[in-house]
């Protein structure tokens, strides 16, 4: 993978204000992104802020798949309980068996702290977050749109099968949904939109090389002890 110099989108956003346009970008090529892994039977398993980077361009890219799970087809399903206990599905609690579903409630959790800056089931107390994650129902504030609050019911249905995203079409109808109205698809896949933020020169020459305008330990014209030398010969 290129490099990415725009951080994550954790980061990012305690930096920026982002709209409902550019969190409809966002959203869109995380959308993008998760269909290609889930056509390549490829589960994520722990997607989160955290795990979308920024390229040079001001498009997201998926990255960390140390837990994801590879040859998973959409009928699939596992019963690892992994991920972050955030973003992690309730069939995931549950233990029952959880397929690539799991993956777009994930994104369900990210698109609403990217429109609201907080988590949707927010508890420092594991157990009692996890009861809100599998019997709470989620709370909208008015301001957002018809459009982004039936995208964030619509992934964080509870049951799976009912679930926005769930089944063969998975991607498909998510790109349907009215929120992406005035998303190209195309356009967006063969990069020809320009994103909310773009990365300038100073920036990137400010995070090409960081840290790097002087050696991190001055140098040293110190010997090794003898007998250090010698406890470590033949090493």
């Amino acid at each position: 993978m290129e490099y990415l110099p725009g951080g994550d989108m954790f980061d990012f956003i305690r930096s920026v204000e982002l709209e409902e346009p550019d969190v409809m970008f966002y959203t869109a090529c995380v959308v993008l992104g998760l269909e290609a892994l889930h056509q390549l039977g490829i589960v994520h398993r722990d997607l989160k802020l955290e795990n979308l980077l920024l390229d040079r361009d001001g498009y997201l890219k998926i990255v960390d798949f140390g837990l994801s799970k590879d040859r998973f087809g959409y009928s699939d399903r596992t019963n690892t309980v992994c991920g972050t206990r955030t973003y992690m599905a309730p069939e995931i609690y549950l233990k029952l068996g959880y397929g690539m579903a799991a993956d777009w409630w994930a994104l369900g959790i990210t698109v609403y702290i990217m429109l609201l800056y907080e988590l949707p089931f927010n508890n420092k107390d594991p157990v009692e977050q996890m009861s809100s994650i599998l019997y709470d129902d989620i709370e909208l504030p008015e301001e957002l749109s018809e459009d982004a609050s039936t995208l964030i019911q619509e992934l964080l249905e509870k049951d799976p099968e009912f679930r926005l995203g769930s089944g063969d079409a998975g991607a498909e109808m998510i790109k349907e949904h009215p929120f992406f109205k005035d998303m190209d698809w195309d356009h967006l896949l063969q990069r020809r939109i320009t994103a909310p933020y773009v990365l300038g020169n100073e920036d990137l020459e400010s995070q090409e090389n960081p840290g790097c305008q002087a050696p991190a330990l001055p140098p040293t014209a110190a010997r090794i002890p003898s007998e250090l030398q010698e406890a470590f010969r033949g090493f």
